[in-house]
């Protein structure tokens, strides 16, 4: 029997913006893919609104953040696992130097934690930054903060873009520049990044089209494109970066559901196929997954299809390591399902799936 681990983290304090707060925290699931078995190995608890993860390639440390809304700052915690997989151990938490903390990713030396804040509407008395560089321990998991950056802006469509509200940081693949999306503000912005002190330095803001609400995004397999889906209008945008000087420009934008669909949409996760010849992006509203083609002659990416989510609210999805299984968090649905990765990057739903309360982020542990 292969089996693979999974982390599954959610919401488990109600917020006035979630459906529901079922969640039991941080979970770890031994799976077997072929047998459709899960096994639950062990949970932690004692942690607040742990929505969103990402788990260190080489010593397998966990990060979550505590989502908590109306307080005026955030935070992040580092998790150990036991040898066994059978226990998590806190090591330390830090805060997040602003509020309704969002999204964390590291940079590629695997040194600094990368930290985004969504941002309460109203002034809470934080330091309200957008995004912050915090310092890896070896020993206590969590050292200080580097650099943190404020962001401003507005958009058309209110009241979510009566402000900034960034929602995802990650390094380009040479580690010389951080992007931030900001879904207030209609824009990325790219901050160059120096990987032995974690400082940063503005370099460009692109604007994107007025209303789109920018989430997350995923580079191309060469580094050279960024493709950003936007919230609030339901597109993918495709992007050059010049790999020299960290700036972007908009080659494209395409749809992420069909032209039937008449439900309001919020497009949440974003992720590069396996072949790397497609994107992937789920749609909450429609409750669907879209598969979006970038191997386009003009770069210009061009919606595919989309399939049933199989539950409502897909937040969040991952693919497994081998990168022939995906895993979908089904928020409202309180279920996990699960889909084959055929030719040509074609989703397949499974008839396996993980009862869980309130999912939100999925972290596979290698």
């Amino acid at each position: 029997m292969t089996q693979t681990r999974v982390f599954i983290s959610g919401c488990n304090n109600p917020t006035g913006y979630f459906a529901s707060s079922n969640s039991p925290g941080i979970s770890l699931f031994a799976i077997d893919f072929e047998t459709s078995d899960a096994e639950l190995e062990t949970q932690y608890e004692d942690v607040q609104n742990p929505t969103f993860m990402t788990v260190h390639p080489q010593i397998g440390r966990i990060y979550a953040t505590s989502e908590m809304p109306q307080l005026a700052e955030g935070s992040v915690t580092a998790f150990d696992v036991s040898d066994d997989c059978k226990k998590l151990f806190r090591l330390s938490t830090q805060s997040s130097a602003g509020s309704i903390t969002a999204h964390v990713s590291l940079d590629k030396s695997l040194n600094y934690l990368l930290v985004v804040n969504h941002g309460w509407d109203e002034d809470l008395g934080g330091r309200d930054q957008a995004m912050a560089t915090i310092a890896l321990d070896a020993q206590t998991g969590l050292g200080e903060i580097s650099a943190t950056v404020k962001h401003d802006g507005t958009g058309p469509q209110l009241p979510r873009q009566q402000r900034s509200h960034p929602h995802a940081v990650l390094a380009t693949p040479d580690n010389r520049f951080l992007i931030v999306t900001d879904l207030g503000a209609d824009a990325m912005m790219v901050y160059r990044f120096d990987a032995a002190n974690g400082s940063v330095q503005h370099v460009q803001t692109t604007a994107l089209k007025p209303g789109c609400g920018p989430r997350h995004f995923a580079f191309s397999h060469d580094g050279e494109r960024v493709h950003v889906c936007g919230e609030l209008d339901s597109t993918v945008t495709t992007l050059a970066l010049d790999k020299d000087s960290g700036h972007l420009s908009v080659i494209g934008t395409c749809t992420t559901r069909a032209e039937c669909a008449k439900t309001s949409n919020y497009p949440s996760e974003i992720s590069l196929s396996p072949l790397g010849k497609h994107i992937y992006v789920a749609n909450r509203g429609d409750d669907t997954l879209a598969r979006i083609n970038i191997d386009t002659e003009d770069g210009v990416p061009k919606f595919v299809e989309t399939v049933d989510a199989q539950g409502q609210t897909p937040r969040h999805f991952a693919v497994d390591p081998s990168s022939q299984y995906l895993l979908v968090a089904n928020q409202d649905s309180d279920r996990v399902n699960s889909f084959k990765i055929g030719a040509d990057d074609q989703l397949i739903p499974m008839d396996f799936s993980i009862n869980i309360g309130t999912p939100t982020c999925i972290a596979f542990y290698r």
